[in-house]
């Protein structure tokens, strides 16, 4: 993608946010977004917090350079009665983030009912 608006509503429709909800979380207009969207703004002070609501990397967003995902960091140090997650968990959860939001509130009512089946 090779523009600041093509990258901004890729990365906003992967995380299923409209530009208005957007907006309201990044605490800005909603015709701030429109403006990005269309290409009207190049640098909008707003980047490095429209990035991290929709968990991407500010430079990518911005530049088009680097990791699109913000590398997530394990902690220094565990709880000793914490478990590290699986492989397996650390997949579904990679799964999950790419999902839309209604998607994601489909798939966690549907866990949530399955779990009450089993109690």
């Amino acid at each position: 993608m090779d523009t600041l608006a093509k990258r901004l509503r890729y990365a906003r429709e992967r995380v299923g946010l409209s530009q208005s909800e957007l907006a309201r979380r990044v605490k800005i207009r909603p015709q701030a977004i429109q403006f990005i969207e269309a290409g009207h703004v190049r640098r909008p002070r707003s980047t490095v917090e429209i990035a991290r609501v929709l968990g991407v990397n500010a430079e990518w967003l911005l530049l088009g350079e680097g990791a699109v995902e913000v590398a997530v960091r394990e902690p220094a140090a565990r709880y000793q009665d914490e478990p590290a997650l699986s492989d397996e968990a650390v997949a579904i959860a990679r799964l999950w983030m790419e999902l839309p939001q209604s998607q994601r509130l489909a798939v966690k009512e549907t866990l949530l009912a399955l779990l009450k089946v089993q109690s």
